[in-house]
């Protein structure tokens, strides 16, 4: 018998999407799977939904609890399942019917304890990838590719072996609600040499503008800031080149901050985040010259840096426009 694949879902606020994602699951071509729902005390149905599904297949485990978080809820799952290999989905999402098989698939013919893969489906990127490209990366060329942005830094979209949780004892922080995934993943990747690496999409990010992660909120992203410190504290032995990545990820948080604060036009409430944002930005302009990031990506760094409210209007409005063409396919 093919080897059990634990699937964790924490589940709050998501009664619109989630019998979607339960089906993908369900209908996946790997069968020896167990589906943890983990019900966050979530007000709306999502929890009377999971229980629905539950009763149509013997394999669905549903765990309500009181409100805790999303790191707290992927935590009760972990201890929850039996698998010998985890994975997650968030509860808006849903995924190929090929998802477990195409991960068990890299995990084993590459020979490695971890898996990411650098590419999924969203409202930006719509279609699959023409070429198709397993590989295998070092641990720390894995954590460049995560704060450079060539792997998504959340925990969906990748497989982990039970090694991480019961020898490692690796658990999500669960005073962290937000770049959770991000210090999670770097966490294991200080217990590993070598990381699978896929490109072909699986995985369906919904835009859900319900979400959380879709609103301005200035304490996430100081959240997200406290996770990156606590990463670099986690790292044993960072290259320059990570340390480097790491600096720039982080830099990265001040146009996120100034990109929320002209989108809702609160420049007045957050006058003085605004023009510590700016001056931060200002500081290093270089700075994006020396990571591995494409030519474009230097460009507008730097334009952003030069002249923050023009080219992240510009930035917003190009999104807008993705959002309009493209959000229909969700």
């Amino acid at each position: 018998m093919k080897d059990k694949v634990s699937i964790i879902v924490p589940i709050y606020n998501v009664e619109k999407y989630i019998e979607r994602g339960i089906k993908s699951l369900i209908a996946q071509t790997y069968k020896n799977i167990e589906i943890i729902l983990v019900d966050d005390g979530s007000p709306d149905n999502s929890g009377k939904i999971c229980d629905k599904c539950a009763k149509k297949d013997t394999r669905i485990k549903v765990i309500h609890k009181k409100n805790g978080g999303v790191s707290s809820a992927r935590n009760v799952g972990l201890e929850k399942s039996t698998g010998k290999y985890i994975m997650f989905m968030d509860g808006d999402d849903y995924v190929e019917e090929d998802y477990v098989d195409y991960f068990v698939n890299l995990i084993n013919k590459l020979d490695v304890l971890v898996a990411f893969n650098s590419s999924f489906f969203s409202i930006y990127t719509p279609n699959q990838n023409k070429k198709i490209e397993n590989t295998i990366i070092d641990n720390t060329k894995a954590m460049e590719y995560i704060y450079l942005g060539k792997v998504n830094e959340a925990v969906w979209n990748k497989i982990y072996s039970r090694k991480f949780f019961d020898n490692d004892n690796i658990r999500f922080n669960e005073k962290i609600w937000y770049g959770e995934g991000m210090l999670f993943n770097i966490e294991i990747l200080q217990f590993v040499k070598n990381v699978g690496l896929g490109n072909r999409k699986v995985y369906h990010q919904v835009y859900n503008t319900g979400s959380a992660m879709r609103k301005f909120n200035l304490e996430s992203n100081y959240c997200g800031i406290k996770s990156l410190d606590l990463q670099k504290e986690k790292m044993i032995n960072p290259t320059k080149e990570v340390l480097t990545a790491w600096s720039c990820h982080r830099r990265q948080f001040n146009v996120s901050i100034l990109t929320g604060i002209i989108k809702n036009n609160l420049q007045d409430e957050y006058k003085e985040e605004y023009e510590k944002c700016i001056k931060n930005l200002k500081k290093d302009v270089s700075l994006p010259l020396k990571v591995d990031i494409p030519i474009k990506s230097k460009i507008v760094s730097i334009l952003i840096s030069i002249n923050p409210k023009l080219f992240i209007g510009l930035k917003i409005k190009k999104e807008k426009l993705k959002v309009s063409k493209y959000g229909r396919l969700n």
